[in-house]
């Protein structure tokens, strides 16, 4: 049932009181305060007194435009979903939580105590963050789902038939869904059969998926549209002091998102000037230098900016509750100072991660060394630094061997 609402703040404030009761995080609540907030400023700019779902679907035409919206990334679905629950709050007064995905299997039973193992041991084997082995845990339920609802209890009633039909009934699952269900339950298949669980490999009768990931060219930000975006940023009050520094640390050093909303006070060591710390994503260490600009913007936040609280990280949420920052909101921080730059992105992406790949390769237009390049992005391996470099093919070119021909033996030698 509509009703008429004196402001659009009140609008915001009742629907943020509905969200609270319906038992939503503190996190998602932001998450919905934040994107209203946008909204109210796209009204502010045109002159726009009332809220209406003409005006979502406007704001959302003129930020989104109209892909389709299961194209879309997870990050713009989302801004669709915020957006629609506001006008849907307007009309009828409630706003439908959405429905929570599919727990995984309980891994009990004799097959599930077998896939259990088999994670531990990979882990192990394999130094598994905690996200990739939750990812086993999930795809290799779908396996012992299938299982159950076939009452197959143990390992006596495996058979090709069985195997081939399990993979044949994956088609309600996405693309990349499906692969990665048929490669994880490949892998267990392997398992049991060198563990001598499966007299047969049935991993060489699984059917073959020739789902290829499509490299997407990585997109880049020049050092004068950096400046811009920097340049943006009113440090005049605590919300710019923060946002500066937290730019600052990717723009400049490179960090992701996770490692600077997680940094600590413990990981900044002043007297020798350097930053060390364990990343979130590969969890191996990484040190580097706190440069002049870098470690005054963040003394400059932690003295005029920081809310007084006794949480070891450096950067917290500028409202009640002072609480650590999650990763999306530095996503959030850059896509404002984007817009009030006015750089143009176009079709580049244009997240955080953006600002890793220009400094990658503004690194290599340095001539700095590749294994160098790889060191300050906290890359493991050079592979994943040469993805980052592909958007600078000229520098690339001067980085390949010359390579010569020899005549008595026919190879090609590099010289």
């Amino acid at each position: 049932m509509s009703r008429e609402y004196q402001t659009f703040e009140e609008l915001t404030d009742t629907a943020t009181a509905y969200l609270t009761g319906l038992c939503y995080s503190l996190s998602m609540v932001y998450h919905y305060q934040r994107e209203w907030k946008y909204v109210g400023n796209y009204m502010k700019e045109r002159g726009i007194k009332e809220y209406t779902p003409e005006v979502g679907s406007r704001y959302l035409n003129d930020v989104i435009g109209n892909a389709e919206y299961k194209l879309l990334p997870k990050s713009k679905r989302m801004r669709i979903r915020i957006v629609s629950s506001l006008s849907d709050f307007l009309v009828t007064g409630t706003i439908r939580k959405r429905k929570s995905h599919t727990k995984p299997e309980e891994l009990d039973g004799e097959i599930g105590l077998v896939i259990t193992q088999y994670i531990i041991e990979a882990a192990r084997l394999n130094g598994y963050a905690q996200s990739t082995i939750e990812s086993h845990r999930l795809y290799l339920s779908r396996f012992l789902k299938y299982l159950r609802e076939r009452n197959i209890n143990s390992f006596d009633s495996f058979t090709s038939e069985l195997i081939i039909h399990f993979c044949g009934s994956l088609g309600e699952y996405s693309v990349i869904t499906r692969h990665l269900i048929i490669l994880k339950t490949n892998q267990f298949l392997k398992y049991l059969y060198k563990k001598g669980t499966l007299p047969i490999d049935y991993s060489a009768i699984v059917p073959k998926d020739k789902y290829v990931r499509q490299a997407k060219l990585p997109s880049y930000f020049s050092p004068e549209e950096i400046e811009s975006l920097l340049s943006s940023v009113d440090r005049s009050n605590a919300n710019g002091k923060r946002d500066y520094a937290m730019i600052l640390l990717v723009a400049n050093l490179g960090l992701r998102c996770c490692d600077v909303v997680n940094m600590r006070f413990d990981n900044i060591q002043w007297e020798h000037e350097k930053l060390v710390l364990i990343q979130q994503k590969t969890k191996t260490p990484l040190e580097l230098p706190l440069f002049p600009d870098v470690g005054n913007a963040i003394i400059n936040y932690l003295k005029a900016g920081r809310p007084q609280s006794n949480l070891p990280y450096v950067f917290l949420r500028l409202v009640p509750p002072y609480g650590k920052m999650d990763d999306n909101a530095v996503n959030g921080i850059m896509q404002k100072y984007l817009k009030l730059s006015g750089i143009r992105y176009d079709e580049r992406r244009h997240g955080p991660h953006a600002l890793r790949h220009s400094l990658a390769a503004n690194l290599l237009k340095q001539s700095i060394p590749l294994p160098v390049i790889s060191s300050v992005l906290g890359h493991v391996n050079t592979e994943s630094t040469l993805n980052y470099l592909r958007i600078n093919v000229d520098s690339l070119k001067q980085c390949a061997l010359e390579v010569s021909f020899n005549i008595q033996t026919g190879k090609e030698v590099s010289v």
